[in-house]
């Protein structure tokens, strides 16, 4: 069983992973991957196969490496050392990142160069996931870690409506490529001490596995819990669809550029816009999260994602049945930055979190660690958008995503509330 904590060190662990959260959105809204890093590569390269990795790719990292080290997470009365050996990585790769892109002039160097330290940043970042999410779920009630989750947005959304305007200046006003250098080392910059504040809480110890399980036996066991757990199952089918209908988000912002004309600065606007909503939407969607359980968020969520990505496909529908010009044209695009803000929050929460309470303690690394390394194979897999927009147009790639969302939310009306009963 895991340590029951005084109240006074579960606020400090609270306010800690606040912070942590805090200034980790206010970070990745520097270098929003589907948006920022999106663009980047577009200056870089007119391949849509690459310019739709990105996204997918940094999701992945964090997702798929997770299994391979969960026996190893089992074995650690404390978690804590994975993410502090995670954090050092992941600073060093940011800002290797942003040296080279500052000093190569190589486009092609340059674009191999961003897909390698993105690459092992991200999958630093899924080599401290489990430690993240242990600590949490020893130091922060089940009833608490909604609101946890949503103050952590919350607060980093009030940090990132700054964000967007930093990144808008910095863009029109540092020529490219220095202003995306400048953009990670900033990115670098603030992420370090948002790392530090997590490593300062103070993680009990926790249930261990007895003797070391080797990676053979370790996936022998996930197939098991697979095979055998329909919740576990269900569940993860609706991931499944849900990951996969993300092969629409990062190509928003690329159809408002390349078929819409949005300019560079566009980005700075619709990261605000989608920021803005998120910070509305984030106290909402926690409350709702502790008093009616995390089910009811995985519905709306995936009826939400679906319309968005109907209105999307309404958009395209509508500019090729009557072609329109004007300068006011991008700004059609924002209306589905709006509704990706605000169901930001219930994306954070029907994850990781709503497992966090179906699985058992002793088995909750194993438990996430599949689920993670899955879903990575999948966000992995929905990277290949780009190829759907070659055959099918972005039409059809809208059309896709939202009939994924419906899938999903199909799948999560079979699933039970793990806080029922409790």
């Amino acid at each position: 069983m895991t340590t029951q904590l005084p109240e006074r060190e579960i606020r400090r662990s609270f306010r800690l992973g606040v912070l942590n959260g805090a200034l980790f959105e206010f970070a990745e809204r520097l270098i929003d991957p589907p948006l920022v890093l999106t663009w980047f590569v577009t200056r870089l390269t007119s391949s849509n196969l690459l310019i739709g990795l990105v996204t997918p790719l940094g999701d992945a990292g964090w997702f798929l490496p997770q299994v391979f080290i969960s026996g190893l997470v089992q074995r650690m009365p404390r978690k804590m050392l994975s993410y502090t050996i995670a954090a050092v990585i992941r600073v060093f790769s940011w800002l290797s990142l942003a040296a080279m892109v500052w000093l190569v002039d190589d486009l092609r160097l340059l674009l191999v160069s961003f897909f390698v330290f993105y690459s092992v940043a991200r999958l630093a970042a899924g080599l401290g996931g489990l430690g993240f999410f242990e600590v949490v779920a020893k130091t922060i009630p089940a009833n608490r870690r909604g609101s946890f989750f949503a103050w952590r947005l919350l607060t980093g959304g009030i940090l990132a409506l700054g964000a967007g305007g930093v990144t808008r200046a910095v863009l029109e006003r540092v020529p490219f490529p220095d202003g995306h250098a400048l953009l990670f080392a900033l990115y670098a910059a603030v992420v370090a001490p948002a790392m530090l504040a997590f490593i300062l809480i103070r993680e009990p110890p926790g249930t261990v596995t007895p003797r070391p399980v080797t990676l053979w036996e370790q996936l022998r066991r996930a197939g098991y819990f697979l095979r055998s757990d329909p919740v576990f199952r269900r569940y993860m089918a609706v991931r499944t669809a849900q990951g996969l209908a993300g092969i629409a988000l990062p190509f928003f912002g690329v159809y408002a550029k390349n078929v819409l004309g949005a300019p560079e600065g566009m980005v700075g606007i619709y990261i605000a816009v989608r920021v803005g909503a998120g910070l509305l939407a984030n106290l909402p969607w926690g409350r709702v999260s502790d008093r009616k359980g995390n089910r009811l968020v995985m519905l709306w969520f995936s009826l939400g994602s679906g319309l968005t990505s109907l209105i999307a496909l309404a958009l395209v529908i509508w500019v090729t049945v009557s072609p329109q010009q004007g300068p006011w044209l991008p700004y059609l695009v924002a209306p589905l930055f709006l509704l990706n803000g605000a169901l930001g929050p219930a994306g954070a929460l029907v994850g990781n979190n709503f497992l966090l309470e179906l699985a058992p303690e002793a088995e909750r690394p194993l438990y996430l660690g599949l689920s993670n390394t899955l879903i990575g194979i999948v966000v992995l897999i929905s990277g290949f958008g780009g190829l759907i927009v070659d055959l099918l147009g972005y039409g059809g790639l809208f059309g896709l995503s939202a009939f994924l969302c419906l899938l999903a939310w199909w799948w999560s009306r079979g699933l039970p509330e793990p806080r029922v009963g409790k």
